[in-house]
């Protein structure tokens, strides 16, 4: 195997495993709190008290925490705290700007809302390949909430619900999966496009965010897993375009009847059109930005915003998704563009979501953006074990 393969590889099986997510704070000479986030936290031993993080040798974080002392403070964040540990891991400067904290014993900043912290003093640091192995003796710890930590697994983060598992999240066992099989080409489309590719599944009555390689400059959230919308028009077309005459209708007939019929008429077309293009497009970022705040905060469950909401927003959002021909001689918002992924049955086990760049592009840019979800569609199907439909997809998989 290559170098590159035997890395997919790697991030593909230990991606089974989840990870907490902490983070290590020191304060500099001046008295200014610094931070990173890590996702390689350990205890290590009860006599004498010791836990160990791993970061990265190339990282400026850990030069600037290493440079400031012996002392640091481990951080374990609650699954309230994502915003947290993205404003940690993406600020070059003042990372803990606007978070509440306070000094621990040693003087590290203990952030409020944490799930505990474990403030230590560094006692060793070894080599350990592109990472170092620091070793902490604890000097003080203590559990700050009676919350669920956050967690990092198959590229997003969630949290842990002791001895038991909501039943949305088991009826994705299966599509999680295909996700891991399918990973390295989403990983590899986001490369290339320099964009975010996302994978979403069919769960009875809702669209579910499972996965997400890369990041899409025009995200309105830290991360899209775990959203979940409803499955109807315009959204999850894919899905009726290649599903059976009773899906379909049923998607169609969830626009309620309060829509006009000349909407209903135009969206009851929307699978054809789909089918004929291999792809389903939606064209412009404001329509699409407003249902991605939306569905976050419903799935956040915002109390400001309820489903009758994010539905009555969605009903809104018609004019473009899935319309027809392109204007060549203009350019175009690109919002998303997603194709199936089939599975060993012929029917859509998922699909993939190619978020499209911020301003606007040409329709021949447009054009090689579809042409290239679609190959990689095709080669998903493939490596989950899928069954092709006779056609395009097929004809790009060769």
């Amino acid at each position: 195997m290559t170098t590159d393969t035997v890395a997919a590889r790697f991030r593909q099986v230990l991606g089974q495993y989840p990870t907490g997510v902490v983070v290590v704070t020191a304060t500099d000479a001046d008295g200014l709190p610094l931070g990173m986030t890590v996702g390689t936290f350990s205890s290590v031993s009860l006599d004498p008290p010791l836990v160990a993080f791993m970061p990265q040798k190339n990282s400026g974080s850990w030069a600037a925490i290493r440079a400031a002392g012996s002392r640091f403070c481990i951080n374990i964040l609650s699954d309230t705290q994502e915003a947290v540990c993205r404003q940690v891991a993406t600020r070059k400067t003042d990372k803990l700007a606007g978070i509440p904290w306070r000094p621990s014993a040693g003087g590290s900043p203990i952030i409020e809302a944490s799930v505990a912290f474990v403030d230590c003093e560094t006692v060793a640091v070894h080599d350990a390949g592109d990472h170092e192995i620091v070793i902490g003796l604890v000097t003080d710890l203590d559990v700050l909430g009676a919350t669920n930590p956050l967690l990092f697994f198959r590229g997003g983060y969630g949290s842990f619900l002791p001895q038991s598992l909501a039943a949305g999240d088991a009826d994705l066992v299966d599509q999680l999966r295909l996700v891991d099989l399918a990973r390295p080409h989403m990983e590899e489309l986001a490369a290339d496009c320099d964009s975010e590719v996302t994978a979403i599944s069919l769960v009875r009555d809702e669209l579910v965010l499972t996965a997400a390689a890369g990041r899409a400059k025009t995200a309105q959230s830290p991360t899209r897993v775990g959203q979940r919308v409803p499955f109807m028009p315009p959204l999850g077309g894919v899905f009726a375009a290649w599903g059976d005459d009773q899906l379909r209708q049923h998607w169609l007939d969830r626009l309620g009847s309060d829509v006009p019929e000349h909407q209903v008429e135009i969206q009851r077309q929307a699978p054809d059109r789909i089918l004929e293009r291999g792809y389903s497009i939606a064209i412009g970022h404001t329509d699409g930005e407003r249902l991605e705040s939306l569905s976050t905060k419903v799935n956040s469950k915002d109390p400001e915003v309820s489903p009758d909401t994010l539905r009555d927003a969605i009903k809104r959002v018609t004019v473009g998704y899935n319309a027809g021909d392109l204007d060549e001689s203009v350019s175009h918002e690109l919002r998303s563009l997603s194709a199936p992924v089939f599975g060993p049955d012929g029917s859509v086990a998922l699909t993939l979501t190619l978020w499209g760049p911020p301003g606007r592009i040409s329709t021949a840019a447009i054009h090689q953006y579809a042409e290239r979800l679609i190959d990689t569609a095709a080669a998903a199907t493939l490596a989950v074990g899928g069954m092709l439909p006779s056609g395009r997809l097929q004809e790009s998989a060769r």
